[in-house]
């Protein structure tokens, strides 16, 4: 589903929109699968483009352990992760905004309504982009800020606590399956926005 739409009807007080980073605000995710397959090939586990979207909206460790996992490597999970921050800078070229939920976020803060980023990837990561394209929301929350990453709750749950925002006022913009199971999880509304045409991350 294609989450931009024409100018929203006033809504009641209370109401806010949390966004997903990656694939749904910037298509940050082929830079992200370089710098990952990279990191990961170093260490002698295989990634397919499937495989990580599939698991998009996980924080980069536990990424990083599922994929371990499934190859059946043992492998030093922090190494990996900094190596690939090491590594994406190389793919930072990659990256590009998608006009139409940036469109729309800027619709929402026109009419007065609470909006907030809700990502499992670093702040290092996310704040440079906003910057670059000009982004801006009441509030961010990164893998930082909780100790479990979509499909726990905790992200949205904490975007919604900043913003004074009851979740059952809450819609989630999702391009992921396990961002869905949190914004339900969450006891919030969502919406699925699919950036390929005829690309589902569920294969």
């Amino acid at each position: 589903m294609n989450a931009a739409g024409s100018k929203p009807a006033p809504e009641a007080p209370g109401r806010a929109y949390l966004f997903d980073f990656d694939g749904v605000l910037v298509d940050t995710m082929p830079a992200h699968f370089a710098s990952y397959r990279d990191a990961l090939a170093e260490a002698g586990v295989p990634l397919d483009r499937e495989r990580f979207y599939y698991q998009a909206g996980m924080t980069g460790r536990e990424q990083i352990r599922w994929f371990c996992d499934q190859a059946g490597v043992q492998a030093d999970v922090e190494r990996i992760y900094a190596r690939k921050n090491e590594l994406a800078p190389r793919h930072r070229h990659l990256v590009t905004p998608i006009p139409e939920n940036l469109a729309l976020l800027r619709v929402l803060r026109a009419a007065g309504l609470k909006t907030a980023i809700a990502s499992g990837s670093s702040r290092p990561s996310i704040l440079p982009v906003m910057e670059r394209f000009g982004i801006e929301v009441d509030a961010v929350v990164s893998s930082e800020d909780v100790t479990r990453g979509k499909p726990h709750p905790d992200l949205f749950l904490q975007a919604a606590a900043r913003l004074g925002a009851a979740p059952q006022l809450c819609t989630v913009v999702e391009d992921s399956e396990v961002g869905i199971q949190a914004a339900q999880a969450a006891g919030m509304s969502a919406l699925r926005f699919f950036l390929r045409p005829g690309f589902s991350p569920t294969g």
